[in-house]
């Protein structure tokens, strides 16, 4: 016959205070927890831009064609072609070479503006907001450069957020140097940072 002092186990009282304690971890973690989400739904549409120019970038190498990297929504969702602008035998236009349709959320506004060299102190501090002069693109020729004629035609600049979530600068240069970066975070601190 087992004693009452080998039984053990868990009282309701102790079950419930158990239960409390762990709802209350939860409740207090949920709001960074979405904040969390948000920030990198917005990483992830930064990335596809720049991945998505990169792509533009080196099938114009690649091709020693004019090729078009184009955001094609209106409405500012992170949506993209890539597509050869003159149609020449090793780049054809009629279909395009590369396309993505992210998921709705994160926006994009972008600028045409050439960055100015020295860049300011904080070049980045005013965001751009959300659907500014789109849809817009960017051309590279067979040398990866973004051509002179097509200054302040082309994207210099790609700002993506999504509430109030971080926000994502992509930057071209006329040389095609494409580079992302956050704006929230100082750029003598990390390589990460636009300022």
């Amino acid at each position: 016959m087992l004693s009452r002092e080998a039984q053990r186990g868990v009282t309701l009282l102790e079950l419930m205070i158990g239960v409390s304690i762990v709802s209350l971890v939860l409740a207090a973690g949920a709001p960074s927890f979405n904040r969390w989400i948000t920030d990198s739904k917005n990483r992830g549409a930064a990335e596809s831009i720049a991945n998505g120019m990169q792509v533009a970038r080196g099938e114009a190498v690649g091709r020693n064609a004019l090729v078009r990297f184009d955001l094609t929504s209106a409405d500012g969702d992170v949506s993209w072609t890539v597509t050869c602008v003159n149609n020449v035998p090793n780049c054809p236009t009629a279909t395009p070479l590369r396309t993505y349709t992210g998921a709705t959320g994160p926006k994009v506004g972008v600028s045409k503006t050439a960055i100015a060299l020295p860049p300011a102190p904080d070049p980045f501090a005013t965001p751009i907001a959300a659907v500014t002069e789109m849809p817009a693109g960017v051309t590279f020729n067979g040398l990866g450069r973004v051509p002179a004629v097509n200054a302040g035609a082309d994207i210099t600049r790609a700002d993506v957020t999504n509430g109030n979530g971080k926000r994502f600068v992509v930057t071209i240069s006329s040389t095609g140097q494409i580079r992302m970066c956050d704006p929230g975070v100082s750029l003598a601190t990390t390589p990460q940072g636009c300022r």
